[in-house]
């Protein structure tokens, strides 16, 4: 898949009408947009910030705002986890990505004792 597609094809999830849970946390849902980046090389991104949902002080965030920083030249990229007011808690380099597009970001919301995690447009 081309880069103008990956963007295309993207833009196109507005809302969700069917949440997927991710494999190894099964108290996080996704939803139709992020599943579809699971299914299209970024699982690994996902499993990241699933990953960080170990982490106490992370988890008890009822609202995080993620963002990949892709430098499409080097194949690098830099994610971090804000609490939706500017207060970085994650900043992590990633010393080698496939990622098409230059930035990504996805939001990882509380809903009851689960979290969702959704494309920003799905807010």
């Amino acid at each position: 898949m081309d880069r103008q597609t990956f963007e295309n094809t993207l833009s196109h999830f507005r809302g969700s009408e069917t949440f997927t849970r991710h494999g190894l946390r099964r108290d996080i849902l996704m939803t139709e947009g992020v599943t579809w980046l699971t299914q299209n090389g970024c699982a690994w991104l996902v499993d990241a910030v699933a990953s960080c949902q170990t982490k106490p002080h992370i988890r008890a965030e009822p609202f995080q705002h993620w963002q990949l920083h892709v430098d499409l030249a080097t194949k690098t990229c830099v994610l971090t986890m804000d609490d939706g007011n500017g207060r970085e808690l994650v900043k992590q380099l990633i010393l080698y990505t496939d990622c098409l597009v230059p930035k990504l970001r996805l939001y990882l919301v509380e809903q009851g004792a689960e979290q969702v995690c959704m494309l920003t447009q799905e807010y």
